[in-house]
């Protein structure tokens, strides 16, 4: 008989994939746990290192070890958390948030400029800094329980609430959670679903876990959390906590678009969020979609975007242009935000 012209035939699949498969699977999680390991390395390294020197038009560089607090405390939350937190200054109540794995010191450069003017309220999110572990898994949602927890320990109604990355998630969560207890959102770096983020950062995301440890043990971030964590020896299940958390989707853009209050949206110009879901954010609100008119009255959505040129997503924390944004923003949060009036 003359041969098939058909092809090879194809062997019935079996429960044990070819070695060579294998070995491709493996190559690519050692690649992803060796990005997540990179992605925050790097982060810990921009944010606890010292910025290079400004330029003389810039804000000036904020001592994080010289920034002390008003008052230090603990909020009781759910299932027992205690919820650390510290304030600086006095006025209008303004909450900062850090990023993944950070604690409130690395948000120095934002909240030393914020407090010469307003009572900032720095908070250290579950498994961050001087935060504890609860003994279930993690949530953004009751991340955002335990923001308001604060405030209503402080005895604070309403406050403008600014996150950063991570601490966005908890923003975005406090203000939709708890709409009358926030002023203006200030949503920094973050996406407002799970495919905001570029293919890259999310691969990172995926392999964060304890197998990681050792390697983020040689970094800044965890000398950090070992000197405040109440207890180092979890370091490993905050990975594993973490990695859990960034895995799972979410998509929280039909309740963002219902949001009543004033929204700041700030992004770096090289930011980690895409630059096609930052347009899908400020749209979110109204933004961004059509002409708002030539006339002197044009129509202005209810949120603003600022994206500040020369910043990555791992060092716009630690940069002194986003308490520059804000204190700006705070001042006019609903103005027409011109910078010079026509002739």
């Amino acid at each position: 008989m003359e041969p098939s012209r058909r092809g090879p035939v194809l062997e019935p699949a079996t429960t044990h994939p070819p070695k060579a498969f294998k070995r491709r699977y493996q190559t690519m999680t050692h690649r992803a746990a060796k990005f997540a390991a990179a992605l925050l390395a790097s982060a810990a390294l921009l944010s606890l290192a010292a910025l290079p020197p400004q330029p003389a038009s810039s804000q000036e560089t904020i001592d994080a070890k010289a920034l002390k607090p008003a008052a230090t405390g603990y909020a009781e939350s759910a299932e027992g958390l205690r919820v650390y937190y510290e304030v600086y200054g006095q006025g209008e109540p303004v909450v900062v948030m850090a990023g993944g794995l950070m604690d409130i010191s690395t948000m120095a450069q934002t909240i030393g400029p914020l407090s010469r003017s307003r009572q900032v309220i720095g908070i250290d999110l579950e498994g961050h800094g001087r935060t504890a572990l609860r003994k279930t898994p993690m949530s953004h949602e009751r991340n955002g329980d335990d923001v308001a927890a604060v405030l209503d320990h402080l005895d604070i109604a309403k406050a403008d609430v600014a996150g950063y990355s991570h601490g966005g998630d908890a923003a975005i969560r406090m203000a939709i959670q708890h709409p009358d207890m926030v002023r203006n959102l200030i949503v920094i770096s973050t996406a407002a679903e799970r495919d905001g983020w570029y293919p890259e950062g999310l691969e990172g995301m995926e392999a964060v876990s304890s197998a990681l440890a050792d390697q983020m043990k040689q970094t800044p971030i965890y000398t950090r959390y070992a000197e405040v964590a109440p207890h180092p020896e979890q370091f490993p299940l905050l990975l594993d906590r973490m990695g859990e958390l960034m895995r799972k989707d979410y998509d929280w853009r039909v309740e963002i678009a219902r949001l009543p209050m004033p929204t700041l949206l700030l992004f770096a110009d090289h930011d980690a969020v895409s630059a096609k879901h930052i347009a899908e954010f400020f749209a979110l609100f109204g933004a961004g979609v059509k002409d708002p008119g030539w006339d002197d009255t044009p129509e202005y959505a209810r949120a603003r975007l600022a994206i500040v040129p020369g910043y990555t997503h791992y060092n716009f924390g630690q940069g002194p242009d986003i308490a520059r944004v804000i204190e700006g923003y705070l001042t006019h949060p609903t103005s027409k935000a011109t910078q010079f009036s026509p002739q």
